[in-house]
């Protein structure tokens, strides 16, 4: 079990994962716990229940309070804030997973690097997700200068939560527009239309959500 950054608490069981949305009254008499239904919007009300029929062994929470689920024979799904949205589901057939036995799940709170134990053995993967502070801190991008041959993502580290990142050329042009995930921001390298941008000088105009402090770091990109 995991508590999340809202204190509910998180609980991986033989058929899904269950909700305990107020712990600190779990000793009282009416005290029930809940489930995370997903709509099947097929035009009805009906829904279904987050993972009703996979045995959870193991759940991490990133800096972006998504939800890492690890299974005993289905892989990993990363699933949204609020546990409706599966935003990646990791198997043997399309990750580097060792195995679709989850054993454990556990994350580097400051770079989002996931390290997962499997039956078969320890993988990690780089995640978009990092914990953020209240404020900004040392803001950059990597890798910088971004070499030709490289065909990765661009990240912009140091944020604070929900920042709001805008990549412009350096005539004002905006090329990205995105929100950190914890301290976390990521860029493709590519522009509005898909293509990878040209050689030249970019920024990352960085700015909190309540409008507070910003900050603008440079990203170099060779072609």
């Amino acid at each position: 079990m995991e508590q999340e950054k809202n204190g509910t608490i998180w609980v991986g069981t033989n058929e899904g994962p269950l909700l305990f949305n107020n712990p600190s009254k779990a000793f009282d008499s009416d005290f029930a716990c809940s489930r995370v239904k997903i709509p099947r919007n097929d035009g009805t009300t009906s829904a279904d229940y987050l993972l009703v029929e996979e045995q959870i062994n193991a759940i991490a929470i990133d800096g972006a309070n998504r939800k890492w689920l690890g299974t005993k024979s289905s892989g990993i799904y990363l699933m949204s804030e609020n546990g409706q949205e599966t935003i990646r589901h990791f198997t043997t057939m399309n990750s580097p997973l060792l195995s679709n036995e989850i054993l454990s799940i556990a994350i580097n709170p400051v770079t989002g690097e996931v390290f997962i134990g499997t039956g078969s053995g320890l993988v990690s993967y780089q995640s978009d997700a990092a914990e953020a502070t209240n404020v900004f801190q040392n803001v950059h991008a990597y890798p910088n200068p971004v070499r030709e041959n490289y065909s990765g993502i661009i990240t912009i580290t140091g944020l604070v939560a929900d920042t709001k990142v805008k990549i412009t050329d350096l005539t004002g042009n905006v090329i990205c527009e995105t929100t950190s995930n914890g301290s976390i921001a990521t860029w493709d390298g590519k522009n509005t239309f898909g293509q990878r941008v040209s050689t030249g000088v970019y920024l990352a105009i960085c700015v909190t959500p309540d409008g507070l402090q910003s900050a603008i770091t440079k990203i170099l990109v060779i072609n």
